[in-house]
């Protein structure tokens, strides 16, 4: 009697009701992934944040015994991808893995189509990659910093410069060049670092701000002239070549990093579930080393970390923008 005062049918019900569904989500998790998952990388095939989502890929989805799609959606300086990230189901079978892009686009798009704190689970900050490397045509007569600024102040406008898209973190890279040291270059947008960096070794352009890892191979085949480095040290990949800080120029640091998120109210036992992998391959040695082949150092910060790091990315971007005068619609 005192039982059933205690708990009434319509409440044993509800118990129940109540345990079958925490039993039936265990077993949804300890069941997943039942299928690939998609991984979104909104950037062209061949670049550095295709080959940073392949290399995780392979190895958390070996992990996970599911196969990892790359999926490849370049595009409005990684929105594309991003949107369909955001506007996917949320069932742990898509993930966005991009660039700092992420927070530069929440900073200088006036009508960014998803919010980039509220339509995504922060996951973790992968990897930070050193600062921009500035490599220019062997056409271009100049030898060094102080002679490109000469030239470009000769020439003002003349001088072109390609990114990954407009806003992203390459084009801001020749933006605070420019207030950095007063040259007048005028800006070329393409949909990704590698058909930048085509044009740009096919003459079509004049130089590009870009990550080590894009730079060296043809600053090292002569087929471009690295003149400087935008980090606050020099790459591993090209030791030789200087930081504008020692050139004299200040203000201009800027590099670049990875992140991983999925679309918003992702159950957080399966995001879980791939994060603990990816944190995983970050620690492992073979991993670190070709991460770091990739111009970068694998971080794997905790998702509230990331979240902290993400926004104030975003302020610092807004300050720029605010101080540029930069703005997107």
């Amino acid at each position: 009697m005192k039982g059933e005062a205690l708990f009434p049918p319509a409440r044993r019900v509800a118990l129940c009701l109540t345990l079958l569904a925490l039993v039936a989500a265990d077993a949804l998790a300890q069941s997943y992934p039942a299928r690939p998952i998609r991984l979104v990388v909104p950037w062209p095939a061949g670049g550095p944040p295709d080959a940073m989502g392949r290399l995780l890929g392979q190895r958390v989805g070996d992990a996970l015994k599911q196969q990892i799609v790359v999926d490849n959606r370049p595009g409005a300086n990684s929105m594309i991808g991003s949107e369909i990230v955001a506007r996917s189901p949320p069932d742990g079978y898509t993930y966005l893995l991009t660039t700092g892009s992420h927070a530069t686009n929440a900073a200088l798009q006036t009508k960014l189509p998803y919010d980039t704190l509220q339509d995504f689970v922060v996951l973790t900050l992968v990897a930070e990659t050193a600062g921009m490397v500035l490599g220019v045509h062997p056409s271009v007569p100049a030898k060094s910093v102080k002679e490109l600024v000469a030239l470009a102040k000769a020439k003002p406008g003349q001088l072109t410069f390609g990114s990954a898209g407009n806003g992203n973190t390459l084009h801001l890279a020749g933006e605070l060049f420019k207030v950095a040291t007063g040259a007048n270059l005028t800006h070329v947008p393409y949909k990704g670092a590698a058909p930048a960096l085509n044009d740009l070794l096919g003459g079509h352009i004049d130089m590009m701000f870009a990550s080590p890892v894009s730079m060296t191979p043809p600053i090292k085949a002569g087929r471009l002239r690295g003149l400087a480095q935008m980090g606050t040290k020099r790459s591993h990949l090209l030791p030789e070549l200087p930081t504008l800080g020692e050139l004299g120029v200040r203000g201009a640091e800027i590099g670049g990093w990875y992140g991983l998120y999925a679309p918003a109210r992702t159950p957080k036992e399966y995001t879980d579930r791939v994060l603990a992998e990816v944190l995983k391959a970050l620690q492992a040695l073979d991993i670190k080393e070709k991460i770091g082949n990739l111009g970068a150092e694998p971080v794997g910060l905790p998702s509230d970390e990331f979240r902290r790091y993400l926004v104030a990315d975003i302020d610092k971007y807004r300050k720029l923008a605010r101080r540029i005068n930069l703005r997107f619609e």
